[in-house]
């Protein structure tokens, strides 16, 4: 199990704050040496951001049409940020092209199992599971758990599960079709349930659970991270104040304390902003007792920054070691305007839309974007060793390859080489593997083995054949 060696600031209420990793505050070397020895020393985090209804890649579309190459680097081998930016009006990767050297593009990936009667929840099920699938359309489900949760058992603090995150239309126990598709697996049948809200999962991060405490100090202190009038910063100024006087860190420390505390309230004053913006004004009354809903279309973009913000920020206070965000649901509905053009964004994945592939595309490029903007973030926090981004594994998936639901090339882009183990700065096709080497791949990048020690091959359904995907491991 991992232990770990971050420092918390515990306060009024029970906020809790994880802090970055203090270079003063370190164990040392010898200490440390041991802690790695005995299997404790701090291993590589994981983020995945997974996205609907596939990208336009060239193979064939749901009409009998043949989509063009609109989303992979024109050539495969060593990227660079000149050869990336040479197809920045035609590649949707190439909008990553600042993060060239640290990145692995693999195509030729493929979902090990067929659906039944919906792709997109066929998809999601088995994305991060490699299980067979029970049910059919809307109620296919994964029959094992997924990598975050395998990761969150041997890394998280004993009992913390793995933060899952969602930044799509509809909540949890929607009708139909129109239902959340769920990625995350605590077993067979037992998708996990996504923390819709952003301000629902920074509480949880903080150690405050609204509407749960009956302690009157718990309570305030819930009441005021609600109202926005005070922050957790304010809450805990008086231990703040204390750490920042110690004569014994040094100033980097001081420096990546305070670099955490600004992430905090930069986090704050964007809910609060986003909310008050987009809501109507009896809602904006109801704010202290009714989260503001996710869910909107006007809020969409707002959500998904923030639900990377705060993935950002659990991986830099050690909240967890693994982290998922599913933009989207069961498919993708969000409707959208570029360019002039409104449309919803399911419909023109299919091509029933004019130019179709095109706004695709763009969405696509918008998604990039996005997740551009989590490296971004990560970038943006300093450690001892580097910036949290070099810290860890953070991944850019899809539900399904294309419009067409196909289930083979379905897209991985990994940025980050798990201490080492992966390959990095290259696109490569590796033809024909299979998901659950994949996932046998990253769960080996996060640090996780085998109870005996030896590397992880044999993640997913038993029928399929062991193994990792040797063509991307260093």
């Amino acid at each position: 199990m991992h232990q770990s060696r971050r420092h918390f600031l515990r306060g009024f209420g029970g906020v809790t704050l994880g802090l970055p990793l203090l270079e003063s505050l370190r164990p040392s070397r010898a200490s440390a040496q041991a802690a790695a020895a005995a299997g404790t020393a701090r291993t590589p985090f994981l983020l995945l951001v997974v996205n609907g209804n596939g990208v336009v890649q060239q193979g064939s579309d749901l009409t009998g049409g043949v989509d063009p190459e609109k989303f992979w680097p024109t050539k495969t081998g060593i990227l660079t940020k000149a050869s990336m930016d040479a197809e920045a009006t035609t590649q949707t990767t190439s909008l990553l092209s600042d993060y060239a050297t640290r990145l692995l593009m693999v195509r030729g990936i493929n979902h090990p199992f067929l659906g039944a009667g919906c792709d997109h929840a066929a998809g999601d099920a088995q994305l991060l599971t490699a299980s067979k699938l029970t049910g059919m359309g809307n109620k296919t489900l994964a029959s094992g758990e997924s990598i975050d949760s395998r990761i969150a058992r041997e890394k998280n603090p004993a009992g913390r599960e793995p933060l899952v995150l969602h930044a799509g239309k509809y909540s949890p126990g929607g009708t139909g079709y129109d239902i959340p598709g769920y990625v995350s697996y605590i077993g067979p049948g037992q998708p996990r349930t996504y923390i819709d809200s952003p301000y629902k999962a920074y509480q949880k991060i903080v150690g405050v659970v609204a509407g749960t405490s009956t302690n009157p100090a718990a309570m305030q202190a819930q009441q005021l991270l609600a109202s926005r009038s005070k922050s957790v910063n304010d809450i805990l100024r008086a231990q703040i104040t204390a750490l920042l006087a110690r004569k014994d860190l040094a100033s980097g420390d001081v420096n990546r304390l305070n670099q955490h505390f600004a992430a905090i309230r930069d986090i704050e004053i964007s809910m609060s902003a986003s909310a008050i913006s987009a809501l109507p004004a009896a809602t904006v009354s109801a704010m202290q007792t009714v989260d503001p809903a996710p869910y909107d279309i006007p809020n969409h973009e707002t959500v998904i920054k923030l639900q990377m913000q705060l993935m950002a920020f659990a991986m830099a206070s050690d909240y967890s070691r693994v982290a998922v965000l599913k933009i989207g649901d069961r498919e993708d509905d969000h409707q959208l305007t570029i360019s002039g053009t409104t449309f919803v964004f399911h419909t023109a994945s299919h091509r029933a839309v004019p130019n179709g592939a095109e706004l695709c595309r763009q969405v696509d490029r918008l998604h990039a974007g996005y997740f551009k903007f989590l490296l971004d973030t990560l970038a943006s926090y300093t450690t001892p060793t580097g910036t949290l981004l070099d810290q860890g594994v953070t991944v850019l998936t899809n539900q399904v390859a294309n419009g067409a639901h196909s289930f083979t090339r379905v897209p991985w882009i990994l940025c980050g080489t798990g201490n080492g183990y992966l390959k990095t700065g290259q696109f490569l096709d590796v033809g024909k593997v299979v998901g659950n080497q994949m996932l046998n791949t990253l769960l080996n990048a996060a640090g996780v083995r085998k109870a005996d020690g030896t590397p992880v091959d044999d993640f997913g359904d038993a029928s399929l054949t062991k193994g990792v995907a040797s063509a991307i491991v260093a």
